[in-house]
This record gives C-alpha cells, structure tokens and sequence, in this order.
C-alpha cells in the first residue's frame, strides 16, 4: 500500500471511525483486522477481531464520554505498509464508569499512540498504547 493511501485510511481511522462514524469500519478494517491492546490480544479470551471487533473496541471507548473527539498530535509517520501517530482524545464524562468519583460533565483529555498495517487498501493490524491510568485518575477511579 503506497503511503498516500495510508495516510487517507488513517484520516478517516481516526477522524471518522475514533470520531464516532462506526458504519466506516467494515471499509477501513479488513475482515481479518487484529487488535493488540493490553488484554486483546490475538488469540486470547477478550480477542476482538475484524472490522466487528474494532467497532467494539471503539463503542467502549466512546460509552462514559460526551462530545469525545480525537485529533492527531504527531505524524502521522508511514514506513513501508505501517503508520503511526500519536492522537488526543477530549470529551466530556457523562458517568457510569465502575469505581469512578467525578461529576458527569467533567472535561478530560487523554493521549495515545497508534501503529496500523495496512494491505489491500484497508487496515489488518492495529498496536495501541494509551494513557488510561491518567484517564483513570481524571475520573476518580485510579
């Protein structure tokens, strides 16, 4: 995949699918599409995979928050069939996490960083590293 098509997957990645738009997944994430994220992993027993389990992944995300948005900070950075970058997310709470004191409608902001393979047009891996303990600690909950 040359790098301008990775770049213009990875926009609507992150501007459109972490943005909210969910019906793009079937077209960004191939059907084979694999997750690495802390306890999804391949082959695991929280395994979420192909463009059903990245619409997962980003539903959970976005469930406590009001108006989460994400932007890229940094990149991205393309290297043959890879792209990364470094997103901020920022939203609003609107409650319900487990364990977690602060009042709906607190702002919070939080950092991360992807890495994505791509082939045949669409994403087939994903790497993420985000700073959920900060997340955590915005929200009572760390």
């Amino acid at each position: 995949m040359d790098e301008a098509t990775l770049r213009a997957l990875y926009e609507r990645w992150l501007k459109e699918l972490w943005n909210g738009d969910l019906s793009v997944a079937k077209e960004i994430a191939a059907p084979g599409f694999t997750i690495h994220h802390g306890a999804i992993q391949p082959g695991g027993d929280r395994e979420l995979k192909g463009p059903e389990g990245i619409t997962s992944l980003v539903s959970m995300s976005r469930e406590y928050f009001d108006g989460l948005t994400f932007e890229t900070e940094v990149g991205p950075v393309v290297q043959g069939d890879l792209i990364c970058a470094r997103w901020v997310g920022r939203g609003r709470y609107k409650g319900g996490f487990p364990g977690a004191t602060a009042k709906p409608g607190t702002e919070v902001v939080f950092r991360g960083n992807d890495i994505l393979r791509g082939a045949d047009g669409r994403f087939v891996e994903y790497w993420v590293c985000s700073d959920g303990p900060y997340l955590a600690e915005q929200l009572g909950a760390g």
